[in-house]
């Protein structure tokens, strides 16, 4: 408590020679402390918006990196289908040929009509009359169309060419294997005659 001195009331009479001498002292209560109370809550706040807007960062950034793998693995996955769709759909072409189709009946013994008769659906009647099929009447298949001259000649200067560099490269190896030898050879060699 700190003392401090009042105010003092007007005196009437005699005593006014005291009066200017003469001063009350009075106790004035203590200031209060300053709310601290307050603030705590606002720092806590604010912390746990920080860390809050971290750990939602990270989890944001963990997320679009699991995206980006399985998005590269499906692309992956994706690739893959796409060829095998394709070599799928070349197999499924060759099956097609005429000429196999007509290959694989004439060897399970199917042979082709001589007379073939047609039925009219809307009116139930049949047209033409059917005979039996025989192998005499099934003609024979065409040939495969040979390639022409230019294309023979074309995939003959590329099976030359490729055996000539296959030579290249095994003449090279071996000139390789030869120096290595000579090399260590020398290197044998040479401590010998160092002695």
């Amino acid at each position: 408590m700190s003392i401090a001195a009042a105010p003092q009331a007007p005196v009437r009479g005699p005593d006014r020679a005291r009066e200017t001498t003469q001063t009350r002292l009075t106790a004035v209560p203590a200031p209060l402390p300053a709310p601290t109370a307050p603030r705590l809550p606002f720092v806590v706040l604010v912390s746990m918006l920080l860390v809050g807007g971290v750990v939602g960062l990270l989890v944001f950034n963990t997320s679009m990196q699991q995206s980006a793998f399985q998005e590269q693995r499906l692309q992956e996955q994706a690739t893959t289908l796409a060829a095998r769709e394709q070599a799928l759909d070349g197999e499924l072409k060759k099956m097609e040929d005429p000429h196999k189709i007509a290959a694989e009946a004439k060897e399970l013994g199917m042979v082709v009509p001589q007379n073939a008769a047609m039925l009219r659906v809307p009116d139930a009647k049949v047209e033409g009359e059917a005979a039996p099929a025989n192998r005499s009447a099934t003609p024979p298949l065409h040939p495969k169309v040979a390639k022409p001259y230019s294309v023979l000649v074309a995939e003959q200067k590329a099976e030359d060419a490729a055996a000539a560099k296959k030579k290249a490269a095994e003449q090279a190896k071996k000139k390789r294997a030869q120096e290595t030898t000579q090399v260590q050879e020398q290197q044998r060699t040479s401590p010998d005659e160092a002695r």
